[in-house]
């Protein structure tokens, strides 16, 4: 007796093979919209995130304490930007790590740029957050040695990403299967 249900997929065998232009277009398009609507929606809908900071400060000659109260608007991304950027990672991961196949690349180049694009900004702000709660200067200085280089290197990462998107298949077949552009010929 055999058995007639669809075998199951690995999760290995979704990110094994290659994937063109149109085919990466098709998928990624629609998920850099779906990201773009979410930080429009938080920045004009839910609008900024105001809130107020405290700092106080002892002078060195007088002794005297000082406490200032000023008022922070942050423009950053929030709920919706959130939601939509963890349920569009993994999707784009597999069409990132099939087009750097099909473009002759190793997988561990997709990695490396959503690493870079996503995840090392968020690393340098929690790193910064955490000095905070020791220090606000010394959170100002580690947020700005920090984050610097976090938002070029995902500046970065970005356009490669992006870029990528529009390289050329590796005619014929190699390790990664089939070229897709030769294959719908």
């Amino acid at each position: 007796m055999t058995d007639t249900a669809a075998p199951q997929r690995k999760l290995g065998a979704i990110f094994a093979g290659r994937s063109g232009r149109k085919s990466y277009w098709r998928v990624v398009g629609p998920i850099l919209l779906a990201m773009c609507a979410a930080l429009a929606f938080d920045l004009l809908v839910l609008g900024p995130e105001i809130y107020e900071e405290t700092t106080t400060s002892k002078s060195l000659l007088t002794g005297e304490i000082s406490v200032e109260v000023r008022q922070v608007t942050d423009y950053g991304p929030r709920l919706a930007s959130s939601i939509v950027g963890w349920l569009c990672v993994l999707p784009l991961l597999v069409m990132l790590t099939r087009r750097v196949h099909d473009i002759g690349y190793p997988s561990y180049f997709a990695w490396i740029a959503v690493f870079c694009a996503f995840l090392a900004p968020t690393i340098a702000a929690t790193l910064s957050s955490l000095v905070a709660y020791a220090s606000i200067p010394l959170a100002l200085i580690v947020g700005f040695l920090t984050g610097l280089p976090a938002t070029i290197l995902s500046a970065v990462a970005l356009l490669i990403i992006f870029l990528w998107g529009f390289a050329p298949s590796e005619p014929g077949e190699y390790e990664y299967g089939p070229c897709p552009v030769e294959a719908d010929q």
